[in-house]
């Protein structure tokens, strides 16, 4: 008993264009830059609220008080 080619099913083909194969939709807030600007600016070593972002979307800071980096909580909304 021979399996059938799955690439030559016809109902397989739906017609995926090649700059639409990687881009998918999701209900998930934490992906496709969801993240962004959800991070507390607070030291978590002295407080002090005065740091400085090491990355783009907040999540690695550097104090600018003690001057330690640390990776940023959530802020709270």
């Amino acid at each position: 008993m021979s399996q059938p080619n799955i690439f030559s099913n016809p109902s397989v083909n739906q017609g995926v264009l090649i700059k639409d194969a990687y881009q998918f939709q999701t209900f998930c807030p934490y992906l496709n830059n969801g993240l962004q600007n959800n991070f507390s600016p607070q030291c978590i070593f002295c407080s002090s609220i005065e740091t400085i972002s090491l990355v783009n979307d907040g999540c690695f800071r550097q104090c600018t008080r003690c001057k330690k980096q640390f990776k940023a909580l959530f802020s709270k909304k």
